[in-house]
């Protein structure tokens, strides 16, 4: 059989999974984006880590990165709790992430370094929640850390693709991850991709509230496979439908697996 035919068929077999409702065992996924706690705002069912997992059980997810909206929103420290518990209570499965509040800079780096000490293995911002700039001082103890343990960092809110550019240069040991630059359409992404395909710590997240047709596929044309996170922002979105975007999308399945779970698999592996 032909290297082609080999790949035709492999990528139709997890076409086919997805199209069957078949849970994804034997595939990695690990979904780098998902909110763990009620917020005020929308309705978010299956929100606390029971039922995080139980939806991940159902899918076939292997883990999946945990940031606490009260952190985001209200009360860092006890936010942040919420996401170190959970990670204890379902160990290897649940991944947590400290999160900042930029306008109690004085808190931060020790807010930040109790999190790492207890377990916690990435960083997220939330720019414009907070109403603060990506490159406001208030985060700099983020990106240092960030730096030092050679950690991901999902921010939703980047700056300008310049901004990101120059943070992503003066912290090249920080993962830096653009959430739902898998959002929007490819022309109003496309500086931020340009950003991904060229500096080798910059990340593109897959996850979206909206979705235009071939925006997916051609984020993977521009950036590579290699550079793209899977994320569901679950539960304030359905996983399955981000699963979706990448498992019916025109690409090898090898890149579909890089996505889902092999290349944030390896980012871990550079933690220290």
């Amino acid at each position: 059989m032909s290297a082609a035919a080999t790949t035709q068929t492999t990528t139709q077999d997890l076409r086919e999974q997805a199209l069957d409702g078949t849970p994804l065992h034997g595939t990695l996924v690990i979904d780098n984006h998902c909110h763990i706690d009620p917020a005020a705002h929308f309705y978010q069912p299956f929100n606390d880590a029971d039922g995080m997992v139980r939806t991940m059980d159902r899918v076939g997810m292997d883990q999946a990165c945990v940031f606490s909206s009260m952190a985001i929103l209200l009360d860092m420290r006890g936010g942040n709790d919420i996401s170190l518990a959970a990670a204890r209570r379902y160990p290897g499965r649940l991944l947590a992430y400290g999160v900042p509040d930029p306008h109690e800079a004085d808190l931060v780096r020790d807010e930040l370094q109790r999190c790492l000490d207890e377990g916690a293995v990435g960083i997220k911002l939330h720019t414009s929640v907070a109403n603060y700039p990506f490159d406001g001082p208030g985060y700099l103890p983020a990106f240092e850390l960030a730096d030092r343990h050679r950690l991901p960092l999902i921010s939703h809110g980047t700056g300008t693709p310049d901004t990101l550019r120059r943070i992503a240069r003066d912290y090249p040991g920080c993962h830096f991850i653009v959430a739902h630059a898998g959002g929007g359409s490819p022309s109003n992404s496309r500086d931020l991709v340009q950003v991904a395909a060229e500096e080798p710590n910059v990340y593109l997240d897959t996850a979206a509230s909206v979705g235009y047709l071939g925006d997916f596929t051609e984020m993977v044309r521009l950036a590579g496979a290699n550079k793209i996170l899977y994320g569901s922002d679950m539960p304030w979105t359905c996983a399955t439908y981000q699963l979706g975007r990448v498992l019916l999308s025109p690409i090898t399945d090898d890149e579909k697996r890089r996505i889902l779970g092999e290349n944030l698999a390896e980012l871990f592996k550079t933690k220290r």
